[in-house]
């Protein structure tokens, strides 16, 4: 370059620190079962114009949808299982606004430029914890202000846990009138059963562990061929 130039100047331009996206996060308890309803509620309510909707299974996307256009939402499923020509002409109507709800896979959490999207709603919450920023991020885009609305039912909440750690969320656990979760988060794995087998200093000890093994034994082996002689007895008649 020193060969091929010369006096040349030299230009710096510092790196802008990049502006967080105005996006709104909240996160809804309610049970699995009654989240086609919450959808439907809050896109009412909320007056959403659009709304783009992440469900986990192709499936889903058509089931969900399904549901919402006969409660007269206009919903269309997009997903990889739709041919390309499909796929296209669903994300251009989409902008158009012809559709009020698009129900998606993680298709769409990457690479799609949707216009002053309103907002954005994870039916089902993403596998990966970076998956969570990409797909919120299809809402609040070029200055835009947007929604970013997570269900968690109660099989999910650990894994909104560990989401919201890793992405450093602190966001409260809201709840909707009418829709107030009744189910019940599930034990966690490997956790104890009520009582003292998990208290440090009364769990069973090697010997009672034999013992109980030694007498288990004893009665598969009553069961087989009937009880065992003591010592000294005589199987004789």
């Amino acid at each position: 370059a020193e060969g091929l130039l010369r006096d040349p100047v030299r230009i710096a331009v510092p790196d802008a620190p990049d502006t967080a996206p105005d996006i709104l996060q909240r996160a809804i308890a309610v049970d699995a079962r009654r989240r086609t309803q919450l959808l439907r509620h809050l896109v009412q309510q909320e007056g959403w114009s659009r709304v783009l909707v992440f469900v986990a299974t192709q499936y889903a996307a058509e089931h969900v949808a399904e549901k919402l256009y006969q409660a007269g939402i206009y919903a269309s499923p997009f997903h990889g299982g739709l041919s390309q020509g499909a796929r296209t002409q669903v994300l251009q109507e989409f902008k158009d606004e012809r559709w009020q709800v698009v129900v998606t896979t993680d298709l769409a959490a990457r690479g799609l430029d949707i216009a002053q999207l309103p907002a954005v709603v994870q039916y089902d919450l993403p596998r990966a914890p970076a998956d969570y920023v990409h797909r919120i991020g299809r809402t609040g885009r070029a200055g835009e202000r947007g929604v970013a609305v997570s269900f968690v039912t109660a099989e999910a909440r650990a894994h909104f846990a560990h989401i919201a750690k890793r992405q450093g969320l602190q966001l409260r656990l809201e709840e909707v009138a009418g829709f107030e979760p009744q189910d019940v988060p599930p034990a966690p794995v490997g956790s104890q059963p009520p009582g003292t087998g998990g208290i440090k200093g009364k769990r069973p000890s090697k010997k009672d562990k034999l013992r109980a093994a030694a007498a288990a034994a004893q009665v598969a082996q009553s069961a087989e061929g009937g009880a065992a002689p003591a010592s000294g007895e005589s199987t004789k008649p």
